[in-house]
């Protein structure tokens, strides 16, 4: 564990040194690598995906024209598979483009513009970029990658026209989509004296296993987009020994049909691991060696995760493993790396295998095959657990069945994680527009991977779960059935509740310049002010027409009122007067009407749909306003304590855009000259420093802290108020609701 610490530090110091030193990116590369990052990069080495740290990659694996080929491959081909993904485009006009887009690779322009996810869409109206970086490759790499091109996109068009029906239809789409792509470039690392040439079915192997896995991680995002037009991947062969129709796999009567399905894709995945482990044991070159072992670990580890786990139709699994993939690139050195990292996850495979599964007997067939490969190569004996050293040790953890006692800390997301998915669902689609740019832009923080954390939602499921007991005999409205209809409406209150707070965060993002959220770009930046402007009130709108849907004037009410103090909140920041500027009062007026007003007023819109008491009502009122007054003075502290890639968003932008908050009120007492410094303004960046002077010699961080925990305790104190119930499950989410004050006082992001 040492020696990976170290190995940490010496690749940040790295990352440092390299991007100071570096010129910056020429503007075609910076564009391809910040599509290879995304997609890609993130993935494999757990961290800020931004193409300033490809410089320190590239030197740390040692494969710098390697890695600059590989992102222009990625574009090229993710280019082709957004053609192929399209929805509104017809078979008829689709399979000509698949078929020649070889033919265009070079353009300055693609044939079309499409693209279901936003930086998709980017790449295919901003081809010249891919294009340009494309030609300054060595002719032997663009070669190759107009091959792969070629031969990928008559497969794409084939299956366009054919479902994939059997087991051999799989394995030759994956082979078009992946396969190839390695052999082409197995034969080019031969040609240029990198690596031995090896047999077409090593790398065939590898590329297929890599493939499956994402088909298996996706199953649940390709079967929600049939009705829009997807399709799905996985071969009928497999799927109809189970379902009639592979749309009833996510469906939870059949859960337990739909592991022992998975159980058979996830089987057919391991059929490769032995070949791959060859493929790897040939590679002489040490950068690549280290990157395709890194994949080959990963992807297993993946498997392991997925096997009888029916989270998967979930959509819950966990895709981009962050640190612990930092952790399996910096500690995947040799093939002993690899054999210890695959017996460990095979061994907790096994361990998830039950002998009534149709196919445990080829599933452990299959282990037991790759746990002799890695025993046979002797370099197992007195090693520690690669598990335990911390390298992808969450991945192999089996889920365990089991309730928590009511007295346990319990993970609030966790007991509500099915209906965030069902509610993340409904947003993507309630964001559809007849715009195609407009759809884009709204939906785009509600896309899997940038939608967060669902906090807002979190907080009013545990609410509504909380106040599920015995209802007033007066019901409001007789002509509704509260048994049926109540937890459906709750719900509509969360995604309202969402739809407000990100179409806030548009607008904030325009009004503050800012140029990330959520650890991505902004919108602003990607699409424009404009649009984003646009955007924003594009939410509002519909979030309008969810209110309405409700059918409760009072809940309308409250909610149109927690949208009117988002504006007034923000008219307060911009408009400020010195006196204004420096009153704790006004800051806490202006942090409930910006964050808290939000979660108060719909905290209290779930009691008033559940039929509770005045009483009742404004407790759950009182818990959402202090829970966020909290969470928003933990924001104001990180933003002097946190960084940026902790963050997703820049730190410090409060004090550089001369918003002054709790810290620094806080320090002023302390050092009233501080005053004077602020109101010279932060154009001058001598002003910043000298206020973080001021700053780090007072308490003001540590009073932020301590207002925070307690608005926090007055928050679980209203929780701890409600009226008591025997009920496990209103227990249980009451406890969870308390345990979300601890979990916002304590976040580090």
């Amino acid at each position: 564990m040492k020696e990976l610490n170290m190995e940490l530090l010496r690749v940040i110091k790295l990352i440092m040194k390299a991007t100071e030193k570096q010129s910056p990116l020429e503007p075609h590369w910076e564009f391809c690598y910040s599509i290879f990052m995304k997609d890609v990069a993130s993935i494999l080495f757990g961290t800020e995906s931004h193409p300033k740290y490809i410089f320190a990659y590239k030197k740390y694996m040692g494969i710098d024209e390697l890695l600059d080929v590989m992102c222009v491959w990625w574009c090229v081909l993710r280019a082709l598979d957004t053609v192929e993904d399209e929805p509104t485009l017809p078979s008829e006009l689709k399979v000509p483009i698949l078929e020649n887009f070889h033919q265009h690779i070079y353009d300055r322009d693609l044939p079309i513009s499409c693209g279901t996810k936003l930086h998709h869409k980017v790449l295919m109206d901003n081809y010249y970029h891919t294009s340009t970086a494309l030609l300054e490759l060595p002719k032997g790499y663009q070669t190759s990658i107009e091959n792969s091109a070629k031969i990928m996109g008559a497969g794409m068009a084939k299956f366009i026209l054919n479902e994939v029906e059997t087991v051999d239809d799989y394995n030759e789409y994956c082979y078009i989509v992946n396969g190839a792509i390695l052999v082409e470039l197995s034969e080019h690392l031969h040609a240029s004296n990198l690596e031995d040439l090896t047999s077409d079915h090593l790398p065939i192997s590898m590329g297929l296993m890599c493939q499956k896995v994402h088909f298996i991680i996706d199953v649940f995002d390709h079967i929600n987009a049939i009705p829009k037009g997807g399709r799905m991947y996985w071969p009928r062969q497999i799927w109809s020994k189970y379902v009639d129709k592979v749309e009833d796999l996510i469906h939870k009567e059949n859960s337990e049909k739909a592991v022992c399905c998975l159980n058979d894709m996830v089987t057919d995945a391991l059929f490769h691991v032995v070949d791959s482990i060859e493929y790897l044991s040939t590679l002489r070159h040490s950068g690549i060696f280290r990157l395709y072992a890194s994949i080959q670990i990963l992807v297993i580890g993946k498997l392991s995760v997925c096997y009888n786990n029916i989270e998967v139709f979930r959509g819950r699994v966990e895709s981009n493993p962050g640190q612990r993939a930092a952790k399996v690139v910096l500690g995947t050195k040799s093939m002993s790396s690899v054999y210890e990292a695959l017996y460990d996850f095979s061994s907790a495979l096994k361990a998830k295998i039950d002998s009534n599964d149709p196919s445990a007997t080829t599933t452990l067939r299959y282990v037991e095959e790759i746990q002799k490969v890695c025993e046979n190569s002797g370099l197992l004996n007195q090693r520690s657990s690669f598990l335990e050293t911390g390298v992808g040790s969450k991945s192999c953890q089996v889920q365990q069945g089991g309730n928590s006692s009511v007295g346990e800390q319990v993970y609030p997301f966790s007991l509500v994680s099915d209906e965030l998915s069902l509610i993340g669902n409904r947003l993507r689609e309630m964001v559809v527009s007849e715009v195609p740019k407009l759809a884009l832009a709204a939906e785009y923080f509600f896309e899997m991977g940038v939608e967060g954390k669902r906090f807002r939602p979190t907080v009013l499921l545990l609410m509504a779960s909380s106040l599920n007991v015995s209802l007033p005999e007066s019901v409001p409205d007789p002509v509704i059935n509260f048994s049926s209809d109540l937890r459906t409406r709750q719900q509509r209150i969360a995604e309202i509740t969402e739809m407000i707070h990100v179409a806030s965060l548009l607008h904030d993002d325009v009004l503050d310049d800012a140029d990330t959220r959520r650890g991505v770009r902004s919108l602003n930046i990607l699409m424009g002010n404009k649009l984003s402007v646009l955007a924003g009130d594009f939410l509002f709108s519909r979030a309008c027409v969810g209110l309405a849907s409700v059918k409760d004037p009072e809940v309308f009410s409250l909610m149109s009122a927690a949208i009117e103090h988002l504006v007034a909140g923000e008219i307060m920041q911009m408009t400020s007067t010195s006196e204004d500027l420096f009153s704790m009062d006004q800051y806490m007026r202006k942090t409930y009407y910006k964050t808290a007003s939000l979660i108060a007023n719909s905290c209290k819109s779930i009691a008033i749909l559940a039929g509770q008491t005045t009483e009742v009502a404004m407790l759950a009122y009182d818990y959402g306003r202090n829970l966020g007054l909290a969470y928003q003075l933990i924001d104001d502290v990180l933003d002097f304590t946190g960084t940026s890639a902790s963050l997703g968003k820049g730190s410090l932008s409060d004090i550089r855009n001369g918003i002054i908050t709790a810290p620094i009120l806080f320090a002023i007492e302390e050092f009233p000259e501080l005053r004077e410094v602020i109101n010279q303004g932060f154009d001058d960046p001598k002003n910043v420093d000298l206020s973080l002077e001021y700053l780090g010699k007072s308490r003001g961080i540590q009073r932020a802290k301590e207002l925070a925990i307690e608005h926090a305790n007055l928050a679980a104190s209203a929780i701890n108020s409600l009226p008591q119930s025997d009920d496990d499950n209103v227990r249980i989410s009451r406890r969870a609701l308390v345990d979300l004050t601890q979990i916002v006082i304590t976040r580090t992001k």
